[in-house]
């Protein structure tokens, strides 16, 4: 059944002729006599009464023209959703970080973004690696940056690489390990670890450390994914933390913590995905470009 032929019908129920609904529609009346005589064979049975000079809708009729008039409405109001949706789209990024930690390392990216194109919106989340590969894949997110290793199984996700991230394991300055000329694995199992992320390839690594040691390796560390409450921990305790080259390097950084000088973590090499299957729409174009110039540890 036609939309276009149901919407003419309503309209004729609402002028209360054939003449005044092709007016109101821009339309000869031809055309809108056809829509009737169309939709009425095709149902069996007469819309509307004819009179000299306007048109009734019969008992069977009011009920088929009622029902119409609310799918037509729902079909204005689906336009007018994907309208709305399509122009959101156009000015929305919504970009996932993982692991949490990592957050703060788009920010050169989104701050040069937002200079180059003020007509955009950003709306920015903190998640672990499982969240946001399980968030891409829905559509809940548009872009998700994080360590390449954590998406390369998605078959479903185009990856690419934004270069190699530098992490390290610090503390106070005044804990026992800040000193050392090495720190070996046995000397940081000795002291409470915080994680990143539960599921990330610094957790794994941490993990790694305790391997040796009888127990579930996960509860003997704690996890935090907001960084100024790490900061904050390490500061006031003998916890062990890790961080970034950008953070490390600040001056702020490095008046409160040291580096636990130690080979960990070899460089982890950081990308972004997107959906394979969805184009990218041109705020996320903006975004893509803003973070290949100021990859995350830039």
């Amino acid at each position: 059944m036609n939309a276009a032929k149901l919407k003419h019908i309503v309209a004729v129920d609402q002028a209360g002729s054939i003449s005044a609904a092709a007016r109101a529609l821009n339309l000869t009346q031809s055309t809108v006599s056809r829509s009737l005589a169309d939709i009425e064979q095709e149902i069996g049975f007469a819309l509307f009464d004819r009179r000299a000079r306007d048109v009734v809708a019969t008992e069977r009729g009011r009920i088929f023209i009622n029902r119409a008039a609310r799918i037509i409405s729902d079909l204005d109001q689906l336009a007018e959703d994907a309208r709305l949706a399509r122009e959101t789209g156009e000015t929305l990024i919504r970009l996932g970080v993982s692991p949490a930690s990592m957050q703060g390392l788009v920010n050169k990216a989104i701050i040069a973004l937002m200079r180059r194109r003020p007509d955009l919106r950003v709306h920015l989340e903190a998640m672990s690696a499982a969240t946001g590969i399980r968030a891409l894949r829905r559509g809940d997110i548009d872009v998700l940056v994080g360590p390449e290793e954590a998406m390369r199984d998605e078959k479903s996700f185009a990856i690419e690489r934004l270069g190699d991230l530098k992490t390290h394991l610090f503390a106070r300055k005044t804990h026992p390990l800040a000193e050392k000329k090495t720190v070996k694995r046995a000397d940081i199992i000795e002291y409470p670890v915080i994680a990143p992320d539960r599921m990330s390839w610094h957790a794994d690594r941490l993990r790694s450390l305790f391997d040796s040691v009888t127990g579930d390796a996960t509860r003997r560390m704690h996890v935090v994914e907001y960084f100024p409450l790490v900061a904050d921990i390490v500061a006031d305790s003998d916890a062990i933390g890790v961080i970034s080259d950008e953070y490390a390097e600040s001056a702020a950084f490095m008046r409160r913590f040291s580096l636990l000088k130690g080979p960990l973590f070899e460089p982890l090499s950081i990308g972004y995905a997107i959906r394979r299957r969805w184009l990218p729409t041109p705020a996320v174009r903006a975004l893509e470009t803003a973070l290949r110039e100021f990859p995350p540890g830039a």
